[in-house]
């Protein structure tokens, strides 16, 4: 389960928007696609700066720098990527020439919302009673999950309810609640004769699925203000410009 961007930015949006309302526009460079261009909020501590180059963006300031590049046709002058189009942090960290992984982190909120989504689904197809508590008490409230690892174990380790089924090609089988026992079978208990062969399978229960395809992270603070920093910016240019011709 992922947040939507709406959602999830809304509050960086509106952060920036607090912080940019006083903010004066000053050109220190202006040569075709060569630009560097600042604000500084009057009021605030919010730096703002834009810098162009053919296929390259520089956005810095008070929340950090961060460099974009984009080879193509219509990328040659940057503003023109970036000029009207919503303001997509997530998308936009793929264009970082030192990678969108540079600018990501993991986000405790979307683990807690894809757990209980999944327990949510499990519970209303069946699961055996006592998930929702299970969970709450072994990872939601076990203080551990700030951290990745930590968390990730715990998901990856739960189990409830669950019996697995040790199963001969013979025909025999015996069901256990414990793994261990059920791999123990065919050596303590099976003894089977001949070229027989057991495997062990879970069946009923609940256990998380897909953990490793769970996404956990998002950009961090800094390059979302930046993305709308910079959207802003250059519509106060564009402004400025136009004002400018007329």
């Amino acid at each position: 389960m992922k947040p939507s961007s709406q959602t999830e930015y809304a509050d960086i949006a509106a952060h920036v928007a607090r912080d940019v309302e006083d903010g004066k526009m000053v050109e220190l460079r202006e040569d075709g696609l060569y630009r560097h261009i600042e604000f500084k909020a009057l009021q605030g501590w919010t730096r703002i700066i834009l810098v162009t180059w053919p296929y390259n963006l520089l956005v810095a300031g008070s929340h950090g720098s961060f460099h974009f590049e984009r080879c193509g046709k219509d990328t040659e002058d940057m503003f023109d990527w970036l000029r009207g189009i919503r303001v997509e942090p997530d998308r936009w960290a793929s264009k970082l020439v030192n990678g969108a992984d540079s600018v990501r982190e993991y986000d405790q909120e979307r683990l807690v919302a894809q757990v209980k989504a999944e327990v949510a689904e499990a519970v209303k197809e069946g699961a055996p009673r006592g998930l929702r508590a299970a969970v709450r008490e072994q990872i939601l409230e076990s203080g551990r999950l700030h951290s990745r690892d930590w968390a990730m174990q715990m998901v990856y380790d739960f189990e409830h309810g669950v019996t697995y089924r040790a199963e001969c090609t013979c025909g025999s089988f015996k069901d256990h609640d414990d793994q261990s026992d059920a791999y123990r079978w065919e050596f303590y208990r099976h003894r089977p004769a001949g070229d027989h062969k057991v495997k062990v399978r879970e069946i009923g229960g609940f256990a998380f699925s897909d953990v490793s395809d769970w996404s956990l992270d998002k950009v961090n603070y800094h390059f979302a203000y930046q993305c709308y920093a910079a959207s802003w910016a250059i519509a106060q240019y564009d402004a400025a410009r136009k004002q400018v011709a007329a």
